[in-house]
């Protein structure tokens, strides 16, 4: 798996390994739980991996043209991994209650799908090629998607309630 994929898969599992099914689900008022922001992430990945998919099936790269707004959001996000609070995501990636998750290793099954038709395309359509365009950012080449992925991960994780991570720690 890729450094980057790999990265929020043993993020996850450190953050995750000690939760309870009550922390699991624990959410603070208006805000997703853990399981909440892990469906949200596997819907990410999902729909990466879906696109990425179309574009091997099409035998081309579906990404379009970036413009400069494109290539400063992705600069921004992929590059200096900083992604804006406050945005709301797109609705296919908006979480239920959580039990789209129903355990890491489903959640990691889809870390290791998109990384593998991210490979594939990368090896089919080379490095440059803007493979997918993402929904706010633009068109991406295959390593930006995985930048943009574990900087994605890093923001929500970031999210998990700070009692709920130090607990996590204490007990590992």
């Amino acid at each position: 798996m890729s450094p980057e994929l790999e990265h929020i898969r043993r993020e996850v599992e450190r953050i995750t390994s000690t939760m309870s099914p009550d922390d699991w689900r624990y959410a603070p008022p208006g805000k997703w739980s853990c399981a909440q922001i892990l469906e949200h992430l596997l819907l990410s990945y999902t729909a990466t991996t879906r696109g990425t998919q179309a574009a091997l099936q099409a035998g081309k790269p579906l990404g379009g043209h970036p413009t400069l707004k494109d290539k400063l959001a992705t600069f921004y996000v992929a590059r200096m991994g900083i992604v804006p609070s406050g945005r709301r995501a797109p609705k296919a990636s908006h979480p239920a209650n959580g039990s789209g998750v129903q355990s890491l290793r489903q959640f990691n099954d889809a870390l290791v799908a998109m990384d593998a038709a991210l490979a594939n395309a990368e090896k089919r359509f080379g490095r440059v090629a803007k493979i997918l365009d993402h929904p706010v950012l633009g068109p991406m080449n295959t390593k930006d998607w995985r930048r943009f992925h574990r900087a994605h991960a890093r923001h929500h994780l970031k999210q998990i309630p700070k009692p709920l991570r130090q607990a996590s720690s204490r007990r590992a």
